[in-house]
């Protein structure tokens, strides 16, 4: 019995793990908005003169991207605070005397659940920032931002 106890506890450590190095490995943004083909610049991109130009963004265009932000980021801090309360109650599961598998089991799925609606909430502003660009100008986004990210990995200075 202790064996499997034992196991148990291995295999949701290492699940735990794993969901934290995902995380962490998104510069800590949730799944589906860190790296890869669907991230975004971080922050109000559209302020900066310099991508106002690169990608012709008129002032209404500005203006909707505005709206668009401020809109995604209320459900956002309650999202990020569900997330740490969720992250918080499974440590400590994980660290209590008495240990509960299948407690530890259902806290983890809400961390998941979690993040996952971190996710969500990303995708959505995503899904409009297209919508508005259009085709060619969310492809040049993607490729600046994927370009810039490189370039700071290197040490050559910020994003945007």
């Amino acid at each position: 019995m202790r064996k499997a106890k034992f196991l148990g506890l291995v295999l949701l450590l290492g699940l735990f793990t794993i969901s934290m190095t995902a995380y962490a490995g998104s510069g800590g943004k949730a799944a589906g908005s860190g790296k890869g083909h669907l991230s975004m610049p971080p922050g109000k991109w559209w302020k900066m003169p310099r991508a106002v130009e690169q990608f012709s963004l008129t002032q209404h265009e500005q203006e909707e991207l505005d709206r668009m932000y401020l809109e995604q980021r209320r459900p956002m801090i309650d999202f990020r605070g569900e997330l740490q309360k969720e992250r918080l109650e499974l440590e400590q599961l994980i660290d209590s005397r008495t240990f509960d598998k299948s407690t530890c089991m259902e806290s983890f799925k809400k961390v998941q659940q979690a993040t996952n609606k971190l996710a969500m909430e990303r995708f959505k502003f995503l899904v409009q920032v297209r919508k508005l660009l259009g085709f060619e100008r969310f492809q040049q986004l993607k490729t600046e931002f994927r370009r810039q990210r490189v370039k700071q990995r290197k040490g050559g200075g910020k994003l945007y």
